[in-house]
């Protein structure tokens, strides 16, 4: 098993891409904390069983994730493997997006990272190193109508994984970030028209949506002793759409 006796804390593991995750690294050895802003959260560890662990957490405020890693070291006595993968995102386009829906998405998908990063650190130069993996997107490198927030979002994730890399390896500390081509999730197949899932379906070369299991394999790559090699990298997992670009 790659993460035998491993504790890993995945943030918007309640379903999609964490879920998938979260079911993955426990069946490789791991303890796993799915943290969740939905009762969904609470579902999936019920599902996960014994290994796993919930805390409800809104990445928006640095107080819940302060709070969220202090009690993940509290249930398990460390913390080997974080998982910023809490994400939202709203085809919205500029000209028609507002200062909020902005601000959420921003907050969510880039600000939370950045002090998940922050307050798991201490904690991991303390017990001698650890991974941490954050979540992006192929739009981190390629633009698509109506994704500007999106976009901006995980391209800023991409770049605070490459400093937070330089910062950290000195620590022990490998930081990688999973980038997902458009995948099958519940937050994509909700916010998107059936013509919108066609027109993203054609973009792939693959010619399909990625599936959260397949994404979970990559994760579980990075997080493993696979990838020891690895820092600052991005892995795309994306059916080939960077490829064509």
């Amino acid at each position: 098993m790659k993460l035998k006796n491993k504790v890993a804390l995945i943030t918007g593991a309640g379903s999609g891409i964490g879920r998938a995750t979260a079911k993955l690294f426990v069946k490789e050895g791991a303890k796993v904390v799915i943290a969740d802003v939905s009762p969904e959260g609470e579902k999936a560890t019920e599902s996960i069983g014994k290994n796993a662990h919930f805390i409800h957490v809104d990445v928006r405020k640095e107080e819940d994730i302060e709070r969220m890693i202090k009690e993940a070291v509290n249930q398990f006595g460390h913390i080997d493997i974080l998982m910023n993968n809490a994400g939202i995102g709203k085809n919205i386009l500029i000209e028609k997006m507002d200062a909020e829906d902005w601000d959420d998405i921003i907050s969510t998908n880039l600000r939370g990272v950045f002090f998940g990063i922050k307050h798991v650190v201490p904690f991991m130069k303390k017990q001698g190193g650890g991974v941490i993996l954050n979540t992006a997107s192929e739009l981190a490198f390629v633009g698509d109508i109506g994704w500007s927030a999106y976009a901006a979002s995980k391209g800023g994730v991409v770049q605070l994984t490459k400093v937070a890399a330089m910062e950290l390896m000195k620590y022990s500390i490998r930081v990688n970030v999973l980038c997902p081509g458009p995948t099958a999730t519940p937050m994509l197949l909700k916010g998107i028209t059936k013509e919108e899932k066609k027109r993203i379906e054609k973009l792939v070369p693959l010619g399909r949506l990625g599936k959260p299991e397949e994404m979970a394999r990559g994760a579980l790559f990075l997080a493993s002793e696979d990838s020891s090699f690895m820092t600052g990298a991005s892995l795309l997992i994306d059916g080939g759409i960077i490829a064509k670009e």
